[in-house]
């Protein structure tokens, strides 16, 4: 029987009944990773030793990435970035948070997103077990997807991207373009944003991800610490009153910033 100190890398060589093929470089200059071809499955990049990352949940995972033949140096981005943040701020990726990135992280592509869900394989793959049976840790499958896609995920679920996009590897080619458009942001969404907005209009406007942020320009710092300077509209009342910032909210990723200097709907974004 294994012992349990060696579960983790017991698990990723057995896992999806394939040899693993190990990757030349370390990540972080001590993870090894393998690459994986399932008889029935994609080629999966899985790392060996994230385990050992010390995190203060006490938590442990390895991670795999699902790709096309040929894109293996993405899943090794992808990995890399997720095992840095994880030897960084001592935590695992959360399951169905999408992590979005202002910019593309893979040169070339529209992939500026990582959704962690539930493998295709089931339990059998995500769960790393003790010899008693019990879960030690797991295997978490790291989705490589383009901001829409991440909008659309973060609001409806991984399994209705999926089905959006028709399967699940219709997400796999790094190269792909949209397979859903961004939902928009709902009309009944907060405005938060200063009363000179009654005389004057927005010159930045924000979006935080899940409501938007306005200030005139014409706001003093005095001003502005005063809560009595502020209200909330919707974003149906903001558009009904400035129309031209419309194109801003259809567009816009979370953390960026429309600058506006005049009524003609043109605006240069300012990324947090």
């Amino acid at each position: 029987m294994t012992d349990d100190r060696d579960a983790f890398p017991q698990h990723v060589f057995d896992a999806l009944g394939a040899d693993p093929v190990a990757f030349e470089d370390l990540i972080g200059g001590m993870i090894r990773a393998v690459e994986k071809r399932p008889v029935d499955g994609p080629v999966t990049v899985m790392t060996s030793g994230a385990s050992l990352l010390p995190t203060d949940s006490g938590e442990r995972v390895e991670l795999a990435v699902e790709v096309l033949d040929g894109q293996q140096g993405a899943a090794l981005v992808a990995l890399g970035i997720v095992c840095d943040d994880m030897a960084t701020n001592r935590r695992v990726p959360p399951v169905g948070a999408p992590w979005r990135n202002s910019d593309p992280f893979l040169s070339g592509t529209g992939i500026s997103a990582i959704l962690v869900t539930p493998s295709r394989w089931g339990t059998t793959f995500d769960e790393v077990r003790a010899s008693d049976g019990s879960v030690l840790g797991h295997v978490r499958t790291l989705r490589l997807i383009t901001d829409s896609e991440a909008a659309y995920a973060a609001a409806n679920g991984w399994d209705a991207l999926v089905t959006a996009a028709g399967s699940v590897d219709a997400l796999l080619d790094v190269t792909r373009g949209d397979v859903v458009s961004a939902p928009a942001l709902p009309g009944n969404a907060p405005v938060f944003l200063s009363k000179l907005h009654a005389e004057h209009p927005p010159r930045w406007v924000t979006f935080t991800g899940g409501e938007l942020q306005s200030v005139t320009g014409l706001e003093s710092e005095e001003y502005m610490n005063d809560a009595a300077n502020h209200e909330v509209w919707s974003v149906d009342s903001f558009l009904a009153r400035f129309p031209w910032v419309a194109a801003f909210v259809r567009e816009v990723r979370p953390g960026q910033t429309g600058l506006f200097t005049d009524a003609s709907g043109a605006y240069v974004l300012e990324d947090d």
